[in-house]
């Protein structure tokens, strides 16, 4: 954008009205915080971690899937642990960069770019307290939201004029209903509103607000045609984790019931019977109630027991320790366990190793799972990509400034400093190798190796010149030639 444009682009922003804007743009949030409580009633936020050890986890069918994932990522080791280990995975430093129409770099633009990364990243001028915005803070749960609910979601807040942006907050896309314009079928999104509170100006369809505005922005995982929703990678896991509480549910049954040793209460008929009131003795039913009492009192007696009491009874009751047991085909527990931790990491996109299950793999075919886990954490971030893209690219022309954003994230290196340092001295090898082949010159040489050992790839003065005429021929001084 020249610098004519820029003036009578503020100009119109300065001039146009306040109410005008607003419906153009949507000053203020449009979005609502999903705890949000305008009664003022029931607005202390729960520590959802002090009740996490009271639900019971034989009733999660009761659960919603956003609900159940919500839930599973704070109490199921498993599941936590994957979500744990892909967001270290994964954080690694978020670089934002301006290019011109022609692919230059953008001085103007950039410099926009790190006025707004400096924003999120500085506390807003308020003496109350400040919930932190910082940009790796954000990153970190639009990273999250993208594997616990398949997308993630965001809008870009302006000031009253709309003219500049004064924060960029997440959103849950769990919240987030979209409907089809009846005549252009064109998506809109809706937003579910727990409490509602109707302003002027907004369109509501029972608790559901109209979020039709260009700051808000949502950007889906992996979506089928006509679903902008995306999909949740880790929502197969669900099924298996029903079905690992079951078996889990059954190992403590027989646990229970066969895995510590029982006693044998034997009580004599014969010596009862004789010992009965001679009014019983010709009564069959009479038998009958005196020897359940008796068997009754007998129970409650051992029941009373502690596991240290000493057993002191008379020889009409025989004790001992209960033997026997199932001689057909059992089930291979272990195995059992393999299927379903194989299940599960295959259904949390994790590898066994990372869920501390080793199953005998070898060094090569880890190699592998370690880089196909690589390309799955990246491929996660390229949602997250696209958000920042689009969010900074909102935030610049807002500004008034019209530039492409290109957004990256620094490779992943799971290398120790040992082998980058091997690697590095590798490929200066390399550069000094095709500079001596004359495949390049000494100063694109220069320039990457430079790059390699982090340095500022641009040449210094000083160097630059010995570099042009590093490789011209210097005469021999006695007249033998080069």
């Amino acid at each position: 954008m020249k610098w004519y444009q820029k003036a009578i682009y503020s100009i119109a922003m300065s001039v146009l009205p306040a109410s005008v804007k607003n419906r153009m743009m949507g000053g203020g949030r449009a979005t609502v915080p999903k705890s949000a409580n305008p009664t003022g009633i029931f607005n202390w936020l729960p520590k959802k971690y002090q009740q996490a050890h009271n639900i019971d986890l034989t009733k999660l069918q009761s659960y919603t899937a956003e609900e159940l994932l919500e839930l599973l990522i704070s109490v199921h080791p498993d599941v936590s642990y994957a979500l744990y280990t892909y967001l270290r995975m994964g954080d690694t430093s978020l670089t934002f960069t301006a290019k011109k129409s022609n692919n230059n770099n953008d001085k103007s633009g950039q410099r926009v770019l790190d006025d707004i990364k400096s924003m999120l990243n500085t506390p807003l001028p308020s003496p109350g307290y400040q919930h932190g915005r910082s940009l790796d803070k954000l990153d970190t749960v639009q990273r999250m939201m993208v594997m616990v609910r398949g997308a993630c979601a965001g809008e870009v807040v302006l000031n009253e004029r709309c003219n500049d942006v004064i924060d960029i907050v997440p959103v849950d896309p769990a919240l987030i209903w979209f409907r089809r314009e009846t005549d252009t079928d064109r998506l809109t999104p809706w937003q579910y509103v727990k409490y509602p509170r109707r302003l002027s100006g907004e369109e509501w369809f029972g608790q559901y607000k109209k979020i039709d505005t260009p700051t808000f922005i949502y950007e889906e995982f992996d979506p089928m045609v006509d679903d902008p929703y995306g999909r949740t990678p880790m929502l197969p896991v669900l099924q298996v984790v029903f079905f690992h509480l079951q078996v889990l549910q059954d190992l403590k049954a027989v646990v229970h019931n066969q895995g510590y040793p029982r006693l044998d209460v034997s009580m004599m008929e014969e010596i009862m019977l004789k010992n009965a009131p001679p009014s019983v003795k010709n009564d069959p039913a009479a038998q009958q109630k005196f020897l359940s009492e008796r068997m009754g009192e007998v129970m409650a007696h051992f029941n009373s027991l502690k596991p240290d009491d000493t057993f002191i009874h008379w020889d009409s009751i025989k004790v001992e320790y209960l033997k026997g047991g199932s001689t057909g085909p059992m089930i291979d527990i272990k195995k059992l366990i393999d299927i379903i931790d194989t299940q599960m990491a295959t259904s949390l996109k994790t590898l066994l190793t990372i869920l501390s299950r080793h199953q005998g793999s070898t060094e090569t075919y880890s190699s592998i799972d370690t880089q196909i886990y690589i390309k799955n954490v990246e491929s996660a971030r390229s949602v997250t990509k696209r958000f920042w893209q689009r969010a900074f690219s909102m935030s610049a022309r807002v500004r008034g400034t019209q530039t492409n954003v290109e957004v990256d994230y620094a490779p992943i290196d799971l290398r120790s400093e040992n082998e980058v340092e091997r690697d590095r001295r590798s490929k200066i090898g390399n550069y000094v190798l095709a500079e001596k082949e004359l495949y390049i010159t000494p100063l694109e040489a220069a320039e990457e190796v430079r790059w390699t050992l982090g340095l500022d790839a641009k040449i210094p003065a000083e160097l630059a010149d010995k570099l042009k005429h590093k490789r011209d021929t210097v005469p021999d001084p006695e007249g033998g030639g080069e």
